[in-house]
């Protein structure tokens, strides 16, 4: 008992070091970006937003980037051969601006095509890619644009925040989820390149040496940041101005979302493997561990009469209090975040740890090219 207790304390100070780090990785890395801006810098930036049924909400999102305060930009909605009205709706939006272009894709189903073909349209020196449910403020892509006067800049991801965030047990999990992503991946403390695919800015010149994205990949932003990694590209990620984003309505919708992610992870890392980078395969054994470690480790203790189990849960209460910690935020949940940070933490973990047992079964397996596409919520 007093062994697991020490295990307990000593993992619930690591955790709070770890999200501090973190966070202060986070701030630092952005100050360093708005700290070395030219506002007398503009270049001609692309907007490119992929859609597919988007009729709900891409009216919105392209108003929404045309009311930015800065001025040269062009965007482009390249649709992917919607069953709706989503192609109609932004086809008609370009007699309202001269600076709209909106084509039917011509190649296979899903977003890295999508890609693929619109930069075959782009002429900006800065690209800048948009989900179709995405909400900017107006100085998003001016402040962001500046930065890129650095020369050392060449790619930024930027942060996020939902606008249809509402006080239900599912809103709640993905909140916790991607603050604890935000403190722990998106610093970089443990891993290199880990961003999402909405809100991400490039230098021309740089996603031009990514392209083409493998039209079959069942993630993008994985793809990309795979590659960059190889060729160690410097990534800055900016905490403000952020991108509004929508949150899944439902925990079926949630988990569809979440298993794409896996599952295309995984197949990624078999695809390095099979390509000659055996790293990818230890990192996918490595996670797989991870997962199964609980179980082993009652195994091992009923097996060899070790300690192991002792050890392990006294580790998942430290990781339980990392990610509680970590997504203590006042601005969603009031004065009592942390205490709703606490309560469904486990049920986040319990969910996140089913979707990934799942997908590290399917990963190198799945042939799935599906994309599912969680359901809009019309506000």
């Amino acid at each position: 008992m007093e062994n697991w207790i020490l295990y307990v304390l000593y993992n619930v100070l690591v955790s709070l070091i770890i999200v501090l780090l973190g966070k202060y990785k986070n701030e630092k890395r952005t100050n360093y970006l708005h700290e070395n801006r030219n506002p007398d810098y503009n270049p001609l930036v692309s907007v490119v937003i992929p859609t597919w049924n988007e009729e709900e909400v891409i009216e919105n999102t392209i108003k929404t980037v045309m009311k930015s305060s800065y001025g040269k930009i062009e965007v482009i909605v390249i649709d992917d051969n919607s069953t709706d009205m989503t192609y109609e709706i932004a086809k008609k939006l370009e007699k309202d601006y001269d600076n709209l272009v909106v084509v039917k894709k011509q190649g296979v189903r899903g977003k890295p095509q999508s890609i693929n073909e619109a930069m075959k349209i782009a002429k900006g020196e800065i690209i800048l890619f948009l989900d179709a449910d995405a909400r900017i403020p107006e100085n998003y892509i001016s402040s962001h644009i500046f930065c890129f006067s650095n020369p050392n800049v060449d790619m930024i991801f930027t942060n996020f925040e939902s606008y249809n965030f509402r006080f239900r047990p599912v809103f709640i999990v993905q909140e916790i989820y991607f603050n604890f992503v935000k403190a722990i991946f998106y610093s970089n403390l443990f891993v290199r390149m880990i961003f999402m695919g909405n809100g991400l800015f490039f230098r021309r010149k740089l996603i031009e040496k990514l392209l083409p994205i493998d039209p079959q990949t069942l993630v993008d932003d994985f793809s990309m940041a795979t590659k960059l990694s190889k060729m160690k590209v410097k990534e800055y990620y900016s905490t403000y101005p952020y991108i509004e984003i929508q949150y899944a309505l439902n925990f079926k919708d949630l988990w569809k979302q979440h298993k794409r992610w896996y599952v295309g992870g995984f197949r990624e890392m078999f695809k390095k493997y099979k390509e000659g980078n055996k790293g990818y395969l230890f990192l996918y054994l490595f996670v797989g561990f991870i997962v199964l470690l609980p179980v082993l480790s009652l195994i091992f203790d009923i097996l060899f009469g070790l300690h192991t189990f002792t050890f392990v849960s006294a580790l998942l209460f430290g990781i339980y209090a990392l990610i509680s910690v970590s997504s203590f935020d006042s601005r969603k949940m009031g004065l009592f975040s942390l205490f709703y940070a606490i309560l469904y933490t486990p049920v986040m973990m319990g969910f996140e740890f089913l979707v990934l047992l799942v997908s590290l079964i399917l990963g190198p397996f799945n042939k799935v090219k599906k994309w599912h596409r969680v359901e809009r919520d019309r506000i």
